[in-house]
């Protein structure tokens, strides 16, 4: 499942950056008793119980009338719940209601996302006497929490999760009948250039996204009866380069994430600079997405060609980019638009990989010969690790356990590997990620003894 993302919303000084800070586990938002000190979105990764998830903190919604960044604010809240899966509305227990509560109240139903109004310093006396005003806004339950003691997070957080899992599930549903594809690479690799001469066809229908011109945009086409979403992205650079620019900040990690949400990501490399090393990174995150993947090297236009220019380029890209050595690699030129349309074929193929599944018949014959060719290393003791057989255990990407006495002793870097290059060879599963994992087999069931038993 992608990282969910939760937006935190309520009026100016109702402790959002105080709760922002705790979900994440640092002070990345500035803290202070004057309202409207937040201006921006700010986001942060945290976890929590094992999941991970993306915070974001917004400004005072409703600030004062004469406040001049107070469209800006309303335009960035907006944009925050839209990309969110779960609202995170903060208000004020010592305060109580307000007419600026209602007023977000309102937005939130509008949007119609999933809200939990959360009731912040409750360990104050007065908010005890407030609480029950806050069910006139209709949201549901009342959260009461301290955000700056920690009290009462715990609870907000198992539903906010619970809620975000179940949302995720659903859409993930219904884009069975479509791709999602990331477009990603490094800033001015011509990214943007390559999704605009895929949508310049009459045969394509867009659909922009609202957001930020440095947010993630989806645009959808339609090829030969099939559905493809496009997700062009900000370019991916080093966080040194960053700095402290959080518009930047904030795009890479939207790019981030757009791979995890993505079924298939397309990496597009500078054909006239070759593979980098940021290009290693995303790669790198391409694959612990499991994400199927296919790299483009654009501009080609621009390469000096001979008859083994190709050939030498793919050669350092599987030496540079080890992550994703199963990507098929295509030329093209976004300016010219040279092989931008062999892209679906491409697509298709990989994605088809990314969903296949072995019958375990099939499967188990050649775990069977893979282990036969090349056993298991022997472990501590001399002894040798027994393959007893193998299932898949899904797909997206195809994930392969085979179970086998000593299981924790494999090594599952070295051994892991081989079965995986095999077993590519055998089903062709070029273009997605395919996770081969070693597991115990389970205490069998006595044998049965020969002959008459004892009397």
């Amino acid at each position: 499942m992608p990282s969910p993302v939760f937006v935190i919303v309520g009026r100016p000084n109702v402790g959002k950056s105080t709760f922002f800070n705790r979900l994440v586990g640092r002070r990345d938002a500035i803290v202070q008793a004057e309202p409207g000190v937040t201006r921006d979105r700010r986001y942060g990764e945290g976890e929590w119980e094992g999941s991970k998830f993306l915070a974001v903190d917004t400004g005072g919604i409703a600030a004062s009338e004469g406040d001049p960044f107070l469209p800006k604010i309303q335009e960035q809240t907006a944009a925050a719940i839209a990309e969110s899966e779960v609202v995170l509305f903060l208000v004020d227990g010592i305060e109580g209601l307000l007419p600026g509560d209602h007023e977000i109240a309102q937005m939130l139903r509008v949007s119609k996302k999933p809200v939990l109004l959360i009731l912040n310093k409750s360990d104050a006396k007065r908010a005890r006497e407030t609480e029950w005003d806050f069910y006139q806004l209709g949201l549901g339950d009342v959260w009461p929490i301290s955000a700056e003691h920690g009290s009462g997070v715990s609870e907000v957080m198992d539903e906010a999760i619970r809620i975000a899992s179940r949302e995720l599930g659903s859409e993930e549903a219904q884009d069975t009948d479509e791709h999602r594809i990331a477009v990603v690479g490094r800033p001015n690799v011509g990214k943007s250039s390559f999704v605009n001469q895929i949508l310049g066809s009459e045969r394509t229908l867009v659909s922009p996204v609202p957001g930020t011109t440095r947010d993630p945009v989806d645009s959808l086409c339609l090829r030969e009866g099939k559905s493809y979403r496009l997700v062009d992205t900000a370019g991916i650079r080093r966080r040194g380069k960053i700095g402290k620019r959080q518009v930047e900040a904030v795009s890479m990690i939207m790019a981030y994430r757009s791979i995890e949400r993505a079924q298939v990501a397309l990496l597009l490399i500078d054909a006239t600079e070759g593979p980098k090393t940021m290009d290693a990174q995303i790669a790198r995150h391409i694959k612990e997405s499991g994400r199927a993947c296919a790299i483009l090297l654009n501009k080609w236009d621009l390469v000096e060609k001979e008859s083994k220019t190709f050939d030498g380029i793919v050669r350092e890209i599987k030496d540079k980019l080890v992550h994703i050595h199963f990507a098929p690699v295509l030329s093209v030129s976004a300016l010219t638009g040279q092989r931008c349309e062999r892209i679906f074929d491409v697509i298709d193929k990989i994605f088809e990989s990314h969903l296949r599944r072995v019958p375990t018949g099939q499967l188990n014959r050649a775990i069977a010969e893979i282990v036969a060719a090349h056993p298991p290393p022997t472990v501590s003791g001399g002894r040798r690790p027994k393959v007893f057989y193998a299932t898949q255990s899904g797909v997206s990407p195809p994930h392969v356990i085979l179970f086998a006495s000593l299981a924790s002793q494999i090594p599952v870097e070295q051994y892991g590997r081989y079965v995986e290059r095999r077993l590519r060879e055998r089903f062709d599963f070029e273009g997605t990620p395919l996770r081969v994992s070693f597991r115990q087999r389970g205490a069998s069931t006595p044998r049965k003894r020969r002959g008459k038993a004892r009397r």
